[in-house]
């Protein structure tokens, strides 16, 4: 471990600094609160202006199609080339449980490694006995409530090795979360045209996007595709690969689920790279997205 944080402060025998300590705990606040508004944008009750100060474009919409249910959908496989029927789930009802399964997934490596203090503690002082107990208590199975759990031990998350591991994780987390609930994203980068090189934006939902260049009109799921054959020999670490993969339209990967697959020896590491001090492993994303395949074609039996 160096003597310097990335960001160039002082570790002090910490696995990060404190100013990326406080980053944590920003964006574990700042989940806490998108989480609470994320199930008004899910009821459909969201207002957005019309990006000029007005009030123009405020009507809700009846349903937001980005919290339905998972669909079957006949897609090419990247890996095969064949066409075949996959779940495709929309961004919104993703989002809710990747953010889900990461914010759990680091709960519990606290709560295995931090022991719960027993007993009775008075419902509300500062005795720093009862509030040492109170923080050590599990949490409730919500988002929110395990946001809170976490930054009660912020502390003690700083100085272990997998901190930078947590921070990267929560701030794609919260990243996500904001735009989520911010005024909608209008488009989405589709690669470049395959005649003048210009890079194509798609308008999210969009089926399709036309190159203003040369007026060639290209196919948005074809375009995902494309995308992610390009990147099959990229190696991006679990954090990164599952946002690029969550992110070119094959089913939700999350950090959590890479762990899993290199603990049980199903996906190796093929190198590493440096961030804050630590070595974080990276994996290769051809690998991941076979593995993806594998796991959703039926069971035998």
């Amino acid at each position: 471990m160096t003597n310097l944080c990335t960001c160039g402060r002082p570790l002090g025998g910490d696995a990060i600094c404190s100013g990326c300590s406080k980053t944590l705990e920003v964006a574990l606040g700042n989940i806490s609160t998108y989480w609470r508004d994320l199930e008004v944008v899910r009821a459909g009750q969201a207002r957005y202006g019309d990006g000029n100060g007005g009030r123009k474009g405020e009507t809700p919409l009846a349903i937001d199609r980005r919290f339905g249910p998972p669909e079957w959908t006949e897609d090419r496989n990247p890996i095969t080339g064949g066409m075949g029927l996959r779940v495709r789930t929309p961004e919104g009802t993703a989002l809710i449980d990747t953010a889900k399964s990461t914010v759990a997934a680091w709960t519990r490596i606290v709560l295995e490694q931090r022991p719960v203090r027993e007993g009775p503690v008075h419902p509300a002082c500062l005795h720093i006995s009862c509030s040492t107990a109170r923080r050590s208590r599990p949490p409730a199975d919500h988002v929110s409530a395990c946001c809170v759990y976490l930054l009660g031990h912020a502390n003690w998350i700083r100085t272990q090795h997998w901190a930078p591991e947590i921070i990267d994780e929560m701030q794609h987390i919260e990243g996500q979360l904001r735009r989520m609930v911010d005024r909608p994203a209008d488009k989405w980068f589709a690669g470049p045209c395959d005649t003048c090189e210009r890079d194509l934006y798609a308008k999210v939902g969009a089926a399709s996007v036309e190159c203003a260049e040369c007026d060639l009109v290209y196919d948005v799921d074809a375009r995902r595709v494309w995308l992610l054959e390009q990147a099959q020999d990229r190696l991006l670490t679990a954090a990164e690969l599952a946002r690029a993969v969550s992110w070119l339209g094959t089913e939700p990967l999350t950090g959590e689920r890479v762990r899993k697959w290199a603990q049980r020896g199903r996906i190796t590491a093929r190198g590493h790279v440096m961030h804050r001090g630590n070595e974080i492993p990276t994996y290769l994303v051809s690998d991941a997205v076979e593995l993806l395949a594998q796991d959703a074609r039926p069971k035998a039996g």
